[in-house]
């Protein structure tokens, strides 16, 4: 049902602007190509309000083209005030008699153009606003939640405000350090403010007891990865980003262990992290300059810590 009905909702305006290209279209032809005719011009009405409705001026009369044919009936782009009487030059499309070419029919294509595009701005405005809207009401959700974490580029709390992580960072790789490289890294996009660094940081829980290690590394033309280190140094899972906002999640020995990017097509500060069967196992989402994060209760370890750790990526300004 939610797809129908986003399918109508793309499919309106999309009609909107076939109408009026189409329109403008005819009325090009007739201007460039319609067959000439001289046509007189018997009366016109000023137009005006008939049960209720409101109707806009127009003309009536005969015309005769170069060919020898004549036709009676509507002709159109004239000033309905002064052209009763007169003779004039026209050009007959698909629409019927126009005089006056671009000259006078040009300001309907524009101010219609500009209506359209009015719309269009308030329709995708409604459109982001409601994609927004949607975020922020989950990120007050999870913060409302028991198990709901908030994630800060220096610790991670719960939702009752006592510490669940502490991160601190390292002036180098830790004890026992295993450098973990992967082929398939693919080439940035962005543009990485100064040169590329490699940088640790140690996770610990509520305790200091360390939990893992993050070894994140950014370069110039590469794009960013973070590989997660158990307490002895040893890497157990890679996240690797393939584009802005989409991440793979490797094991050590390169397989698939599942993916994270943010829900269908929206490009929103929040990202699903999906297993390898697809299915969502957490949730991060941004709020205020703070990322909220929401794991599924049944979700592998792995995974969970691939959560946390994106959840921390997303608060480094250089990446």
């Amino acid at each position: 049902m939610r797809r129908h009905l986003r399918l109508v909702l793309i499919a309106i305006p999309v009609l909107i602007i076939a109408v009026w290209g189409a329109h403008t279209a005819v009325l090009a032809y007739t201007f460039a190509a319609g067959e000439k005719a001289t046509a007189t011009v018997e009366s016109c009405s000023p137009g005006g309000s008939t049960n209720g409705r409101r109707s806009s001026g127009s003309c009536n009369g005969t015309w005769r083209t170069e060919g020898g044919e004549t036709g009676r009936g509507g002709i159109y782009n004239l000033d309905v005030g002064e052209a009763s009487g007169e003779t004039v030059q026209v050009r007959i499309g698909p629409l019927g008699p126009y005089a006056n070419g671009w000259e006078r029919a040009w300001t309907g294509p524009v101010v219609a153009a500009g209506f359209i595009l009015i719309a269009l701005i308030a329709y995708i405005a409604v459109l982001r606003w409601k994609r927004v809207f949607h975020r922020l009401k989950l990120a007050d959700a999870i913060a409302d939640e028991p198990d709901g974490l908030l994630v800060t580029e220096t610790g991670v709390r719960r939702a009752d405000g006592s510490p669940h992580a502490l991160v601190r960072r390292l002036d180098g790789p830790p004890p026992g350090h295993r450098r973990l490289d992967l082929p398939g890294r693919t080439e940035r996009r962005d543009e990485l403010a100064g040169p590329g660094r490699t940088v640790f940081q140690s996770v610990l829980d509520a305790d200091e007891r360390p939990l893992m290690v993050l070894e994140h590394r950014s370069d110039r033309k590469l794009n960013p990865e973070t590989v997660l280190l158990d307490p002895s140094g040893a890497p157990t899972l890679l996240l690797r980003r393939v584009r802005d906002k989409e991440f793979r999640l490797l094991d050590p020995d390169g397989g698939e262990l599942g993916s994270a990017r943010p829900p269908g097509r929206a490009r929103v500060a929040m990202l699903e992290v999906r297993d390898a069967a697809d299915g969502t196992v957490a949730t991060i989402v941004e709020r205020g300059g703070e990322w909220l994060l929401r794991a599924r209760e049944d979700a592998p370890p792995a995974l969970r810590d691939a959560a946390l750790a994106l959840a921390l990526v997303q608060n480094r300004t250089a990446y």
